[in-house]
């Protein structure tokens, strides 16, 4: 009893100190004036010049870099081999940052590279890009606290549906932050306008990254997850869409394998399709709200797995039975297995392990203890795949 008491004190105190976080955060942000329009294009225009000349200076470095093979070779021990790639290099806000941020770390090495020339012609660049860069990120800075409580009206939009408020503004910040970059004030167009896309993009990724209303077996998601990461990095060396063929290259897959993948997330419905009788409710708002705040679902999952360990243990009397279900849902370190690494372990295939575990289940079914027990399975698995991402970190 006294342990139950001091575990829901436990998550009042979280809860109230969540709460006074983002009351703070939301006060903080509503002092922060909104840009007359003309405010706005005149920054915008000051942040699209400095952004132009950090990406020319950028790119007279990378040249000599790429022309230098002891900076070329600290560049790529430095960066894990990542070629420099001068194409689109003005619109790769990404690699610009990343290549300034090199010269920024490397500064000392950099005076010590021969020949000569070369080291004073970067440090050159690095002095000239220290004189800019300071003006734009504080400009940069301007627009984005202008803009954050929009990315708050988004994200009430959005809550309920298996990410948390905080999570969603932090999602939507970095939406936000990418049209920032993007932005081209000639467009003749209100940047709020612009950014919308952006932080719902953002918004909805997260979403569907944290909480997919249809389960994918783990060793595809897996996969998708490491393609996702190796598309965005060659987009940002690209400066463009990569191929099938670039991504199965980069991955060490082939490219049949790569295009089954992205068959698979083709088949995904926007968050914004309109559904309804009168097409004007977007999907999104038709997903149950599952969020769970972290304290609760994870004493819910120690509670579960503990319960679940001792009962096993009475239940099941096969040894390899009882030792698949344990480490399948996470019941002896802690860490769940997939069934992959628990055939390997094991030496037999994934469906080998689903059937063991499917005859160890069912053998649970008949009598009340074990019909119990069979309950509290499903749900630890429910919870299991729900808060994965979170509870893992």
């Amino acid at each position: 009893m006294g342990e139950n008491i001091e575990v829901e004190k436990s998550m009042e105190e979280e809860k109230d100190l969540y709460l006074d976080t983002i009351s703070s955060y939301l006060e903080d942000i509503g002092k922060t004036p909104l840009l007359s329009e003309d405010e706005e294009r005149q920054l915008a225009e000051k942040i699209k010049r400095g952004r132009d000349k950090l990406a020319h200076l950028a790119t007279e470095a990378a040249n000599i870099i790429k022309n230098n093979k002891e900076l070329l070779s600290l560049y790529n021990k430095e960066k894990g081999g990542s070629p420099i790639d001068l194409n689109n290099l003005k619109k790769n806000t990404g690699r610009v940052r990343e290549i300034i941020e090199f010269l920024e770390q490397k500064k000392e090495e950099i005076g010590k590279i021969r020949p000569d020339k070369d080291a004073k012609r970067i440090i050159h660049i690095l002095e000239k890009i220290e004189k800019i860069k300071p003006e734009y990120e504080a400009n940069r800075k301007k627009m984005i606290e202008a803009n954050l409580r929009l990315v708050v009206s988004f994200a009430k939009k959005y809550t309920g549906k298996g990410v948390s408020f905080s999570d969603l503004i932090q999602e939507g910040n970095i939406g936000l932050s990418r049209a920032v970059d993007k932005f081209d004030y000639n467009r003749k167009k209100r940047f709020s306008t612009y950014a919308s896309w952006w932080i719902r993009q953002a918004l909805s990724r997260a979403i569907a990254n944290q909480s997919r209303t249809i389960r994918l077996p783990t060793h595809i998601a897996q996969l998708l997850k490491k393609l996702s990461k190796i598309s965005r990095q060659l987009e940002q060396e690209l400066g463009r869409e990569p191929t099938p063929e670039e991504i199965a290259e980069r991955a060490n897959i082939s490219s049949k394998k790569i295009r089954q993948a992205m068959g698979i997330t083709r088949t995904t419905i926007s968050f914004e399709t309109p559904l309804g009788e009168n097409k004007d409710t977007p999907m999104i708002d038709f997903i149950p709200n599952v969020t769970i705040p972290p304290p609760v679902y994870k004493l819910t999952l120690d509670m579960l797995k503990k319960e679940v360990k001792e009962l096993l243990e009475k239940t099941v009397k096969d040894k390899r039975e009882l030792e698949i279900l344990k480490l399948r849902f996470g019941l002896e370190k802690g860490e769940d297995h997939s069934l992959r690494e628990i055939g390997k372990k094991y030496g037999v295939s994934r469906e080998r392990i689903r059937q063991i575990q499917k005859r160890a289940l069912n053998k649970l079914r008949i009598p009340a203890e074990k019909r119990g027990l069979r309950n509290y399975l499903e749900l630890l698995d429910t919870l299991r795949v729900n808060f994965q991402e979170t509870y893992n970190k």
